[in-house]
């Protein structure tokens, strides 16, 4: 009976519960959810085995976690790493100097000895993925666990601790272990994993380059940016993990993706695998509703304004864009991501959408013989109305008062009025060099001018849109509130380094420091932050978490869980083909770009369309080496219907051989409803191909070297 009413359910929301097209996949659920064959019939000319396989050898050991939120994949037997220039960012940022700006110029290595360590990066390797529902309901059940109890890391850590302690990998070098709730907590995966922890910069594109459009082109086609970085993850001696040292060796693997030259064709079969964020695709109209006007509206609002501002101060002063860019971009990408999700959720009826899910699961409900499920809209449905406006609050303080960067860790404060007030010299000493390295870290490249003017713009806006319920203490009325800030910014120590050092020199130091505002500001804010939290956000957490655990487990029910687990940040595959766009009426989009695009798009008086000279001169000469089409142009980027999200970043796009064809880098802005609902018909990725990443590694930028390390095919 449940099958032939989900079948009837399909037919109504016009899809079937194992669409072709949808679904970023966990490959360990392959064979139950009868993954394999859907793969044949889309085009997959590999085993299915060749994808993911513990035992033996399979494309799983070909990617991993580059960095703390994005994808990277091995493009050779001595370790060379490829993802976005965009997932590199920070990291080269943090590298860059006016003197050897390497995000703005651009880095190529031209040998092994010039790659350049990349502090604080990482790349993570999956090793095994296991089933442990059972040990994890057994843990909670003894504990007393809620759902939201049993979900947190701190009760799921220890368990996944244990469990590594007890596996195969207990010896090996770099290993963490993650257990990780799927289908609303419904069920739980351990993934063992591997970490690297020495990772070189090989090549960096040129900003202009890597970058061309900005803000203005993200989440747009057509594109014409060569999104990429490259670089190598270095070992011990034994191949394990090690911090860095100058006598670390290049990894060596038996397992890289080889890379197509010879081209692909609208229609060919596309996949990526990689580690998408989070996607939230089981919601009712309610939880929709909330994400998009109680989440995502106060980025919008305020991130605006915000943005502007940033691109006024880049604009004017060189020095100050170096050390503004990487806020800029961060920020630029979640305001346009938010809005443009708010935009499609309209256009696409999305609301009306999951009326018809709702309506559908009511009537699978009443024949569930499950009480739980009865009412459980309602309960979610109240549980919305109740916190709406907390939540638009908790988003819009972190949009204005949390973006000020005058900010140093109060752990660090209290440590050395502590250390100030014992009197012993070397406790001092001890603490004082950490305060000042944590300064430096956080305020030390501060513009106070700047980070001034940014609050005389945010605060009106806080005031402006903010509603009814708790805020910090110093909220009060905007010229109190401005007039605090003034304060801060006219007498805090932390404002300059000198003015801090001096500070720790005075007789008087520990109290300086105790009362200071910055200090006195953000103790203000941590205690009202921990007050809301526990009063406020954590029973709404806690309830929304058991809600939400009967929902999705009746909606896949319903489904025969048929349908992928919402992302989660963990290692996922999905497959579709190279396809144009038809965004709105009268209009089509091709589904490739080549660099000539580009000089089209050239302005002489917006940034975000500079043109890279050098690059001009080997477009004016058709110098492209072979990376060039039969007809001498340059591809550059091109569309496919691949279900990405956030994560997905430097994911590798692969044919139907498993070979490498492009970079994943972005998604089209009339697509951005997709983390709450699938769109076949708008949905696409955007890829750079790999014809121009090689182009600009070796015919430009003259890393010859590591382009001859890789596997290319004509």
């Amino acid at each position: 009976m449940q099958k032939i009413f989900s079948l009837c359910l399909a037919l109504l929301l016009g899809f079937t519960a194992a669409r072709a097209d949808e679904g970023m996949w966990l490959l360990k659920l392959m064979e139950q959810q009868h993954l394999a064959d859907s793969l044949r019939k889309a085009g997959l000319q590999l085993p299915a085995s060749a994808l993911y396989n513990e035992e033996g050898t399979s494309l799983r050991e070909c990617i991993g976690i580059f960095g703390n939120g994005c994808t990277g994949e091995l493009v050779s037997a001595d370790g060379l790493v490829l993802t976005n220039n965009h997932c590199g960012f920070s990291y080269v940022h943090a590298m860059s100097t006016m003197d050897h700006n390497y995000l703005q110029d651009g880095y190529f290595a031209k040998s092994r000895q010039e790659e350049l360590p990349t502090p604080n990066l990482a790349f993570t390797f999956v090793r095994r993925i296991t089933d442990v529902t059972a040990e994890v309901e057994a843990a909670a059940a003894k504990a007393n666990a809620d759902a939201y109890t049993a979900m947190s890391q701190s009760f799921l850590e220890p368990l996944a601790e244990a469990m590594l302690k007890k596996s195969e990998f207990k010896k090996m070098k770099g290993m963490t272990a993650r257990i990780v709730p799927f289908f609303g907590a419904n069920k739980y995966f351990l993934f063992l994993e591997q970490q690297y922890t020495d990772v070189r910069l090989v090549v960096n594109a040129p900003l202009n380059i890597a970058q061309f459009g900005g803000n203005t082109d993200n989440w747009m086609w057509p594109r014409h940016n060569a999104d990429f970085a490259l670089f190598r993850i270095y070992a011990d001696k034994n191949g394990q993990p090690a911090d860095y040292n100058k006598s670390n060796q290049p990894l060596h693997v038996k397992q890289f993706l080889p890379i197509r030259l010879g081209g692909f064709d609208k229609g060919d079969y596309t996949m990526v695998m990689g580690f998408p964020g989070s996607t939230r695709r089981y919601l009712t109209v309610s939880e929709v509703t909330m994400r998009t006007e109680k989440q995502n509206l106060p980025f919008v609002l305020v991130g605006n304004p915000h943005l502007e501002f940033l691109k006024q101060q880049m604009d004017a002063n060189d020095s100050i864009r170096l050390q503004l860019q990487d806020d800029y971009m961060s920020l630029g990408n979640v305001v346009k991501n938010y809005g443009g999700m708010n935009e499609a959720v309209r256009k696409i009826d999305l609301v009306g959408e999951k009326r018809q899910e709702e309506a559908a699961f009511r009537q699978f409900a009443a024949q569930s013989g499950q009480p739980e499920y009865q009412n459980i809209i309602e309960r979610i449905d109240t549980l919305c109305q109740t916190s709406g406006d907390l939540l638009f609050n908790a988003s819009l303080l972190y949009n204005t008062i949390d973006q000020q960067s005058l900010y140093v860790p109060l752990d660090h404060i209290d440590a050395m009025v502590e250390a100030l007030r014992s009197g012993k010299a070397s406790k001092i000493s001890e603490a004082k060099e950490q305060l000042l390295a944590a300064y430096d870290q956080s305020a030390g490249h501060l513009d106070i001018r700047i980070d001034r003017q940014r609050m005389q713009l945010l605060l009106p806006l806080l005031f402006k849109y903010k509603k009814e319920g708790p805020m910090p203490a110093f909220v009060t009325t905007l010229a109190e509130c401005q007039a605090y800030y003034d304060n801060m910014y006219d007498n805090s120590v932390f404002t300059a380094r000198e003015r801090l050092e001096a500070a720790l020199a005075a007789p008087n130091a520990a109290d300086l420091l105790e009362n200071d505002p910055m200090t006195k500001h953000w103790q203000d804010y941590s205690t009202y932050a921990s007050a809301n939290y526990m009063n406020h956000l954590a029973p709404f957490k806690r309830e929304q978490a058991e809600l939400q655990k009967i929902y999705v487990r009746g909606l896949c029910e319903m489904y025969d869980w048929a349908k992928a687990p919402d992302a989660n940040f963990t290692l996922r595959m999905t497959y579709g083909k190279v396809c144009d766009m038809k965004p709105r009426d009268g209009v089509l989009y091709d589904w490739r770009t080549v660099l000539g695009g580009m000089f089209e798009k050239e302005s002489d008086t917006e940034t975000d369309y500079f043109v890279n000279e050098r690059l001009r001169e080997f477009y004016l000469k058709g110098n492209f080496g072979r990376y060039a089409r039969e007809d001498g142009q340059l591809p550059t980027c091109f569309l496919s219907d691949n279900d990405i999200t956030g994560g997905n970043s430097g994911s590798g796009v692969l044919n139907a051989k498993g070979e490498l064809i492009g970079l994943a880098f972005d998604g089209n802005i009339e697509s951005l409803s997709s983390d709450l609902k699938f769109n076949p018909a708008l949905q696409r990725c955007i890829n750079v191909d790999m014809r121009y990443v090689l182009f600009i590694i070796d015919t430009f930028g003259g890393s010859t070297y590591a382009v001859e390390e890789m596997d290319i095919r004509q």
